[in-house]
């Protein structure tokens, strides 16, 4: 079965030269690299938001590892790019002024994740609450019986396991 959130989650490879930037061309190479790098991060989190909004958990782990790899390439062109502030801000002014414009733009769709997944966090705790307190209901206390004899209380489960890693 094919996921209709493969094709958003489909990445363009992004590397960066860890050489310090001097020419302009180089300058304009990490500006786009790093645009790439900061849409390959979008549709990560773009498509975990929509997965998570439409109950799809099960679909997750096939989103995580595009996510993982997009959120180290951003990560990189951002210490590059704090590393080479001057220089992008004198070779390629207009192009650092749309990494920001771009950068801003991630801001609201990150919080909007970030909410997703405190939502979905909550539900799921919620649930295992509930599920928890139903089997911890199921033990029955002692009491005396028909025959006057003192029964003891059955037990169907004595705790519950969860993996928390969401």
């Amino acid at each position: 079965m094919t996921n209709q959130h493969d094709a958003e989650t489909v990445q363009t490879t992004v590397s960066f030269e860890e050489e310090p930037i001097q020419t302009r061309m180089q300058a304009e190479v990490f500006c786009e690299n790093f645009e790439v790098a900061m849409d390959n991060l979008l549709s990560a989190i773009e498509a975990e938001t929509e997965l998570l909004r439409d109950g799809q958990i099960s679909e997750l782990p096939n989103v995580a590892p595009q996510k993982h790899a997009a959120i180290e390439t951003y990560l990189t062109g951002i210490r590059l790019a704090s590393a080479n502030t001057v220089a992008l801000g004198n070779l390629v002014p207009q192009s650092v002024q749309r990494m920001r414009e771009q950068h801003d733009n991630l801001r609201p769709i990150l919080q909007a994740n970030l909410q997703v997944v405190a939502t979905a966090r909550t539900v799921t705790d919620n649930i295992i609450e509930t599920v928890a307190k139903a089997v911890g209901s199921q033990v029955k206390t002692k009491g005396y019986g028909a025959n006057g004899l003192m029964s003891s209380p059955q037990r169907s489960a004595q705790g519950i396991a969860v993996n928390q890693t969401l």
